[in-house]
């Protein structure tokens, strides 16, 4: 018999505060901030982003705490002595901006939908490549409450999110031994125990300790053996942008767990240790997408393991689908995702969750609509989506899950510029370019396509952008 299909329930959103472009949306801001009673909020300046006309959407949003999840879908309420346990959001914005949102206590009890206003807000002289939170971060204390973001052509900056303040705690400089220039990292990743942390760029890991404030990294990986070397590195090891990262969970049977870096080239790699090791392999996924499961991609945007440690996920930019390793053989495709709606260079974030049936992924589309895949790893070849709902009427950068199962949220938008005066608007969108170093010769071939480029699609004259965030019930 067919199970009836899951609805989930909206329970808090941003409403239409964000869906404007950059100078408007800060104007609503400003609303909200004399309306509200947040001590620490504090509105971007108008001078961080250079056309005030883009569309001010949302580029990621993320959980701001890591702790042990529980069992899936359970009823819980998220009450005042949870909020350790991730009830706050932080997200990046298309107007150069970081957000921090704290969740109400009645967030699953309110009777109607709850309204989101953020906390607190960093701007950012240049774009946000990418940010995350420090692992042990919990609101009972403020000094866990860190993140690390990496602005374009500046240091890595160390912040607390719950600040008043835009000034950094540290900065890191990644810099370039031969131009002297600074290197933005297009990945970056805490070690478990939150002392260190990793970035990626061209053709390097790079490994940074937390405590040496201002300075360089102490230590440097490159992946492959030499860049001067005509075919880059003569065939040994994985050339390109390291565009992800992501750590094996930790147990007996993997010990420190390996690393996984991800390139634009659409290389996989594996280090022992955590990264902190030797390379243990390295494989090409575009015979696998293209032929094998047919799904497609121009360059890896995220990896992310099973909580057993044993299956390896890869998910590319314009790609139809998600690609499931099994890491105890080198490069093996055990099954692959179908029906994910990403053809896009702009980034779709995934989630991955433990529930009680086994792996289930979680990934937002193009059309708005959140697709998720239940019991992965379990039969191999393609795997239909199990379910899904329609959560946004533009692409939704980032679906997460929270720790307990039982919230979800999603963000959304894409890059435009609009007419935003009369409610209405007529524009050309593009695709986002997240990573200023994708058109670098190390890049996919289609990467002359990304962000800024002359490919433009057309959007109906009285449609409003979709900018916003929205939390689910499940």
């Amino acid at each position: 018999m067919e199970s009836l299909p899951k609805i989930p329930a909206l329970v808090a959103s941003t409403t239409n505060t964000f869906c404007f472009s950059i100078d408007e949306s800060r104007r609503r801001e400003r609303v909200l901030q004399d309306a509200n009673t947040y001590p620490n909020y504090d509105t971007a300046t108008s001078n961080s982003v250079e056309d005030g006309a883009e569309s001010n959407y949302f580029k990621s949003a993320q959980w701001q705490a890591q702790t042990p999840r529980l069992q899936p879908h359970q009823d819980i309420q998220l009450t005042a002595s949870r909020t350790s346990e991730g009830t706050s959001l932080i997200t990046s914005s298309a107007d150069n901006t970081i957000r921090t949102f704290i969740l109400p206590p009645d967030l699953l009890s309110s009777p109607s939908s709850i309204t989101l206003t953020p906390y607190t807000s960093h701007a950012s002289a240049t774009s946000i490549n990418c940010l995350t939170t420090y692992p042990h971060f919990s609101l009972q204390d403020t000094s866990t409450t860190l993140y690390l973001s990496t602005p374009t052509d500046l240091p890595i900056r160390l912040q607390n999110c719950l600040s008043t303040s835009n000034t950094p705690l540290s900065t890191y400089n990644l810099i370039s031994p031969t131009t002297e220039a600074y290197l933005t990292p297009s990945s970056i990743l805490w070690s478990t125990p939150g002392t260190h942390f990793l970035t990626g760029t061209d053709c390097l890991i790079a490994l940074f300790d937390v405590s040496r404030n201002g300075e360089g990294p102490v230590s440097r990986m490159p992946t492959i053996p030499s860049k001067r070397h005509k075919i880059k590195g003569g065939g040994v090891g994985m050339r390109g942008i390291v565009s992800t990262l992501s750590h094996q969970p930790t147990s007996a049977e993997h010990g420190d767990g390996m690393l996984a870096a991800g390139t634009w080239t659409r290389w996989v790699g594996l280090y022992d240790r955590g990264g902190l090791g030797g390379m243990v392999s390295t494989w090409s996924i575009a015979e696998a997408a293209d032929k094998d499961a047919g799904i497609g991609g121009t360059g890896i945007t995220q990896t992310f393991w099973s909580a057993c440690g044993r299956y390896l996920c890869v998910v590319e930019r314009k790609s139809g689908g998600v690609l499931v390793y099994d890491v105890r053989v080198t490069g093996k495709l055990v099954a692959w995702l179908e029906g994910r709606e990403a053809d896009t260079n702009q980034r779709l974030g995934v989630d991955v969750f433990e529930a009680a049936g086994g792996m289930e992924i979680w990934a937002g589309g193009t059309d708005g609509v959140v697709r998720v895949w239940e019991e992965v790893g379990k039969t191999e070849g393609a795997v239909e989506r199990s379910w899904e709902w329609n959560a946004h009427q533009d692409p939704i950068g980032s679906t997460v899950v929270h720790n307990s199962g039982t919230v979800v949220a999603t963000c959304s938008g894409q890059r435009s510029i609009a007419e935003f005066g009369s409610g209405t608007d007529s524009d050309t969108s593009s695709s986002e370019e997240e990573d200023n170093e994708e058109d670098n010769e190390d890049s996919s071939p289609n990467s002359s396509i990304d962000g800024d480029s002359p490919a433009h699609s057309f959007r109906a004259p009285s449609r409003v952008p979709d900018n916003s965030i929205k939390l689910w019930s499940l």
